[in-house]
């Protein structure tokens, strides 16, 4: 068995290990019910039909809501619905948190404990990766972009990049480092980038197929979070904040500069997508920032990668892992959608 074999291997190992020890410690419907999971389901089984909704869910939501939920995940559920819609969205999200770990490990030259560090780093990560959420497939369709954009494949890089959009709305911001890219050093070569703002209007055109309005992502609610300003999260009135207990976020905005900065230094293709998106974390307006960074976290691991790799460090990282646990147990028990008829979703 080569290295690179074991060393993936051992990822994958660790991804599904961990994640099976956290269903067996809260119990599967527990992990069913955690946000927004059971929103992503009803998209699979409706794609947008307002009719199919209302009559299929009794979530209290407007029926405009939906929208809010990118379809590429739903459609992958959908493709797996023998397997039951909730459990193929947690099937979904395993191989992409695999696949995802697999990315990163290339990205940093095979530095396997650099992605298994992934896996954990970010206190969240652990939960959104055991639960049915796009978070991971979104991570991934990144930093495959990323990869293949540095490598030259713009093809490839752009159809991962509209992959990205069509998952999760921040999908976009890959094309503002594209273009910043150009603006740097211009290369008519990269021209299929285009094709990542094409996908956004193509998914607009969808909804209003499906829905009747071109806008229905930006009709969908107050579920758009971003601010005119920068750190309104700091304002406790703000409708999705509702605490001043926000030390977190401060750590986040430190963690994640730092990377960002080191990591412009060694890459600029990663380092100008940690630029791009750190940026726009700041305009956001939401208790949830360690969430809405996550795609930040494989940028902060390139940057800190030497530190990462010290043994006391290393150390400090797997005694962590025990804390990390209680955290995980303890969000997944109190981030629950109370489900009244499971047939829907099965």
């Amino acid at each position: 068995m080569t290295r690179v074999v074991r060393d993936l291997l051992i990822l994958a190992g660790v991804a599904v290990g961990s994640t099976v020890i956290l269903w067996i410690t809260t119990g599967m419907k527990v992990v069913y019910q955690n946000f927004d999971g059971p929103y992503y389901t009803a998209v699979a089984k409706c794609f947008y039909n307002k009719d199919c909704l209302g009559k299929s869910f009794d979530f209290p939501l407007k029926l405009e809501y939906y929208p809010a939920h990118f379809p590429l995940y739903p459609t992958f559920i959908k493709l797996m619905e023998p397997l039951g819609l909730i459990r193929a969205g947690l099937i979904i999200n395993i191989l992409a948190t695999v696949a995802a770990a697999i990315v990163i490990y290339e990205v940093t030259k095979r530095n396997l404990w650099i992605a298994m560090t992934w896996l954990f780093f970010w206190p969240r990560m652990w939960v959104v990766r055991s639960i049915a959420s796009p978070e991971t497939l979104f991570i991934l369709f990144v930093v495959l972009s990323l990869y293949l954009f540095e490598k030259k494949s713009y093809w490839m890089s752009a159809l991962a990049g509209s992959a990205a959009v069509l998952t999760k709305s921040p999908g976009v911001l890959l094309f503002a480092v594209y273009a910043l890219m150009f603006a740097r050093k211009p290369d008519s070569k990269i021209w299929p980038v285009l094709l990542i703002p094409i996908t956004l209007l193509g998914l607009f055109y969808f909804f209003k197929v499906q829905t009747g309005d071109f806008f229905a992502y930006f009709h969908s609610g107050d579920n758009i979070h971003l601010q005119y300003l920068p750190f309104k999260v700091f304002d406790s009135g703000q409708p999705w904040v509702g605490t001043f207990w926000l030390e977190d976020v401060l750590w986040i905005y430190l963690i994640g500069a730092i990377g960002v900065i080191k990591t412009m230094r060694k890459n600029q293709v990663w380092g100008y997508f940690g630029v791009v998106f750190y940026a726009t974390i700041l305009f956001v307006s939401h208790r949830d920032i360690a969430r809405y960074s996550l795609p930040l976290v494989p940028v902060v691991l390139i940057g800190l990668s030497e530190i990462f790799e010290r043994r006391e460090v290393r150390w400090a990282m797997a005694l962590l892992v025990v804390p990390m646990f209680f955290y995980s147990v303890n969000f997944l028990l109190h981030n629950q959608l109370s489900i009244a008829d499971w047939a829907p979703f099965l």
